[in-house]
Parts: C-alpha cells; sequence; structure tokens
C-alpha cells in the first residue's frame, strides 16, 4: 500500500501542474505537501533501513562486493583418501589453504567419505562448518505494483479528461475569441483615454498563478494582460448563475482596474474604487442589464475590504463613496 500512495500522492503533484482545473480549484501548498509527503516517507524508510542494517551486521566484505570481484564463487576442491572437500577459501592463497587444512585433519577426516561442500574460509583458524546455500530471493511481486501503476494512471487519465472537457478560453471560436477581445479593447480604450490593446495570457509569462494575479497592465501605457480564465469570464458574463455571480463581477472589475492602470492611475486602491464604478458600463458593454452590472459592482465594492485583507494596497481608500472625493459622479443616484 505504501507504494500507492507514494504514486498517489507524487501523480497528484505531477497532475496538478499540467492542469489548468486543478490549479484554479486547489490552493498550491496542497501539491506541495503532497510532493512533501512523498520525500518525507522515502527519508524515513532509508533512515530506518539504514539504522537496522548496522544493528548486528556483518563488518566483513559485504555479499554483493565479494560477488562482484569473484571471491564469492571462488572454489577449490581438495581430494583426502574417500572425502572430496569443496573449499571457499576467498582471497588465502595456497600456502594459507594448506596451513587450514593441516590445523583441521581431524575434523576433516571425522566428516567420512563422500562430497563436503564447506563453508567459507575466512583466516587458518577458521572452523569446519558446512556450507549454507544463501536463502532464494522470493521475486517481488511485480504484478501487484503494475496494478496499482494501472490504477494511478487510470485515476491520473480521468483528471485530464475531466480538464479537456472543461470550458476555457483557448476552446471558444475563433470568431468568439476575436469578437470579445475587440470589445474589451474598446471598454479599456474608453476607459484610458487612448487605444489599448487586451490580450489573454494563454502562455503565462505575464500573468496567471505564478504571477500571482489576474491581469496586469502598463501604467500610462496601451498593452494591458489577461489570465486565459478572466477572459473567458468576460466572454461568458451574461451566463449567470448563482455560484457564477462573484466570479463574473471580479472578471469585470478586472478589467476595468487594469484600464485605469493604462488612463495612469498607479494606485491600487484607487484604480479598484474607479473600476467599481466604470465596471457597471463595461457590462452593459458585455451584455449585462444595467440592474444586474450595478449589482455585480456593488457586490464587489462591498467584498473588497475581505478580498483584500492580506494586500492592504488594494483597499479601496476612505472616500471611495457616493459624494466622496473619489466619487466619479457616472451616475448621481448610484455607486456605483
Amino acid at each position: 500500500m505504501i507504494w500507492l500512495w507514494r504514486l498517489l500522492l507524487g501523480g497528484f503533484a505531477v497532475a496538478y501542474l499540467a492542469s489548468g482545473t486543478l490549479q484554479l480549484w486547489v490552493p498550491p501548498l496542497v501539491p506541495f505537501l503532497a510532493a512533501a509527503a512523498v520525500e518525507a516517507q522515502f527519508f524515513v524508510s532509508g533512515a530506518r533501513a539504514s539504522r537496522g542494517s548496522r544493528v548486528g551486521s556483518d563488518r566483513g566484505p559485504q555479499e554483493r562486493d565479494l560477488a562482484d570481484f569473484g571471491w564469492a564463487t571462488r572454489t577449490v576442491e581438495v581430494t583426502t583418501g574417500d572425502a572430496t572437500l569443496v573449499l571457499r577459501p576467498g582471497e588465502l592463497g595456497d600456502d594459507e589453504i594448506v596451513d587450514w587444512l593441516r590445523l583441521h585433519e581431524e575434523e576433516l577426516a571425522a566428516l567420512g567419505p563422500g562430497r563436503h561442500e564447506l563453508a567459507p574460509i575466512e583466516t587458518a583458524e577458521s572452523p569446519v562448518a558446512h556450507h549454507i546455500p544463501p536463502p532464494v530471493e522470493r521475486p517481488r511481486p511485480v504484478r501487484r505494483r503494475l496494478v496499482q501503476v494501472a490504477v494511478v494512471l487510470a485515476l491520473l487519465s480521468g483528471l485530464f479528461l475531466l480538464d479537456r472537457s472543461r470550458a476555457s478560453w483557448q476552446k471558444l471560436p475563433a470568431h468568439d475569441r476575436a469578437a470579445t477581445l475587440s470589445v474589451l479593447a474598446r471598454e479599456a480604450s474608453k476607459i484610458a483615454g487612448h487605444p489599448a490593446r487586451v490580450m489573454c495570457d494563454v502562455s503565462g509569462r505575464h500573468v496567471g498563478y505564478v504571477q500571482d494575479a489576474d491581469g496586469l497592465a502598463e501604467v500610462g501605457g496601451r498593452r494591458m494582460w489577461l489570465t486565459p480564465g478572466i477572459c473567458y469570464r468576460l466572454a461568458k458574463v451574461t451566463r449567470l448563475t448563482p455560484g457564477t455571480e462573484v466570479a463574473a463581477g471580479h472578471a469585470v472589475a478586472v478589467l476595468a482596474h487594469e484600464a485605469w492602470h493604462l488612463r495612469g492611475v498607479a494606485n491600487e486602491g484607487l484604480a479598484n474604487c474607479y473600476a467599481y464604478q466604470s465596471g457597471v458600463s463595461v457590462g452593459r458593454a458585455l451584455g449585462l442589464s444595467t440592474a444586474t452590472a450595478r449589482r455585480l459592482m456593488r457586490q464587489q465594492l462591498a467584498d473588497n475590504p475581505t478580498d483584500y485583507i492580506d494586500a492592504p494596497a488594494y483597499v479601496v481608500p476612505a472616500g471611495c463613496h457616493q459624494g466622496g472625493m473619489f466619487d466619479l459622479n457616472l451616475d448621481g443616484t448610484h455607486f456605483p
């Protein structure tokens, strides 16, 4: 079972790196802990085996070393009367073998006629003993290991199939992606006050889990990068369900936030404040009703302090309210 757990944990860590779905829903700490658990188990099992092998172990040459260098299989046959002795003298020379035979002459004579295979001789004082063949190693349970590997591969294949079946930005038809990018660029240009280019960073070079960002923009520049997940939510923003409203509102806010960076606003909290206000018009341009777009942006504004509790720079400033210092006066009756 330990091998099965190793395969499962190690395979999960590898699957996480290759699966966009897992990266979307599972925190990076989980596969890291899975890989660390496998490494720790290998270390502990190795330490136990090493400690166990030192207790009562033979300090002489290892069996494998003897086999590699030929001493383990070296035999010498000596005939005395009706007895044939098969000696295993190891590294002993001929003179030392003769000395051993003389020293144990009476014990050898007591063996009687026949063929006698004797235990290895290490020194001239080594006693006379019959050779006991080493136990035959049991074949490893290869079939069981193969079954375990097959089970793990089947589970990982299922994960990959689920990942491939998940809707994503890359799987949208080319004309849908082009139309969405056209709308996004138009809305970003309106906020920025100059032509802007919106790119969905499929390669992950600019945004994503590695950079820990859903979007990136050149402050005062013309280029903006969004993750494929944000682009997909914007493309399907009108398909709202109770479980997707927060994600849809977040996607709209990310686009507007980065557009304000293109306008020249470098402060993250202020960019969020402006984004929640201008996000209403962005939502309308993407197909949402005014009431729905306003509801999504209000939710984003209300959740802002808790969403960014670990990143206070993104919390909206104190004047971000109707009639406040940072009210864009886009609607005299609503904020956003």
